[in-house]
């Protein structure tokens, strides 16, 4: 019973802070691979969450393939937790690699990323209407994506 208590508790604790249908967007700032500041402002409509590489690829290829002013156009935002990285890697590696794309790539550090819900080898997919929440995908595909900008 003590098993089961905790681990309900642990998976409450997991998604407590995470973003929900009716929640407000978070205020705090993000900064982008060329550590340019940002915040979500209350004309985003979509917010594309990727926690792990494989996601980040899917999002990356799919973006690499519209074109360079297609986030703003759509009034999205790219968020990427590279939080888990080792500093190293992230500062020498994948940062450098990501300067060479024509999008920003918000990146979120392990206290911003709690404010995401994320599942394991998928992409989370905020709607936002006026500042609020008003839907949570996760989806796994290109052609899931691309249905969401459709």
């Amino acid at each position: 019973m003590k098993k089961i208590l905790f681990s309900v508790l642990l998976f409450v604790a997991t998604f407590a802070n995470a973003l929900n249908i009716g929640d407000a967007t978070p205020t705090f700032e993000i900064k982008d691979q060329f550590d340019k500041s940002y915040k979500l402002s209350a004309d985003t409509k979509t917010i594309l969450v990727a926690e792990t590489r494989s996601t980040s690829v899917i999002i990356r290829e799919y973006l690499l393939s519209k074109d360079k002013d297609f986030l703003t156009a759509n009034k999205t935002q790219y968020i990427a937790d590279i939080s888990g990285m080792p500093g190293l890697i992230s500062k020498y590696i994948a940062i450098p690699k990501m300067k060479k794309y024509p999008f920003s790539i918000l990146l979120v550090d392990e206290e911003q990323a709690k404010s995401f819900s994320t599942k394991e080898d998928e992409i989370t997919v905020y709607s936002v209407v006026d500042g609020k929440v008003s839907d949570v995908k996760y989806i796994k595909t290109t052609e899931e994506l691309d249905a969401v900008f459709k």
